[in-house]
């Protein structure tokens, strides 16, 4: 009766923490997934999350796939741009789809929200564009999903692989922005085919920080879940 009680108990307050925070985690397409294997800890992109039902792609540690026994229970973090999410999963299905592998897992335990990132990022969608150093031949065009004053996740139709660093050029409160970036993880936005690029911005001046932190400062309090539209003024 105590161990039935306990049960009922657990499941409450699951269900409890997915209504608090499951659409925080459906909507932001950076969400990512830590996971623990033999002391280590490795990302991971999130497929989708459907309730309690989560797919990610199979952990990889250099060239070797990091498996989980089918019914393991393992903890993870759920790395959104609002912060750090902790739970646990079980693990109920192994698939593979054009050679790459995934994983299906059950949330079993509730989600804790833990420290937040160093940076908050802001949801945005603002227009851009950039050029491949060192040679900036051509211009190409994109546009953010989210920005920090450290970096943003850029999105766009182009593979880049010439080169890790490139150049934007964005407008953020009808001032241009010339920024130095580097490419440190790409990945492809399952929902459209386009690439996704987690950019890490080069020796920004102090003034353009400046300009990016009150940028967001104003917008924080404003945006909802979703990504907003651009807020380039009209001319």
């Amino acid at each position: 009766m105590v161990f039935s009680l306990f049960n009922r108990k657990s499941e409450v307050y699951i269900e409890k923490s997915l209504n608090k925070y499951k659409q925080i985690l459906q909507d932001d397409i950076n969400s990512v997934i830590r996971t623990r294997c033999n002391g280590r800890v490795y990302t991971s992109d999130i497929e989708y999350l459907n309730n309690r039902e989560v797919l990610f792609r199979c952990p990889i540690d250099k060239y070797d796939i990091i498996r989980f026994d089918n019914q393991s229970i393992i903890e993870v973090d759920f790395v959104s741009c609002s912060g750090l999410y902790t739970t646990e999963l079980l693990i109920t299905e192994k698939i593979i789809e054009d050679n790459v592998l995934y994983y299906k897992g059950e949330i079993r335990a509730p989600i804790e929200k833990n420290n937040r990132r160093k940076n908050y990022r802001l949801p945005v969608v603002l227009d851009l564009n950039y050029t491949i150093l060192p040679r900036e031949r051509i211009e190409y065009s994109g546009n953010t999903l989210d920005i920090s004053v450290d970096g943003m996740l850029m999105e766009t139709c182009e593979n880049i692989y010439q080169s890790k660093n490139i150049k934007i050029k964005i407008d953020i409160d009808g001032k241009t922005h010339d920024i130095k970036s580097t490419i440190i993880k790409k990945r492809t936005n399952f929902r459209n085919g386009k690439y996704l690029y987690n950019l890490k911005f080069d020796k920004l001046s102090k003034r353009h920080k400046n300009e990016i932190s009150r940028f967001i400062f104003d917008n924080k309090n404003t945006h909802s879940t979703k990504p907003m539209e651009n807020t380039t003024p009209e001319k």
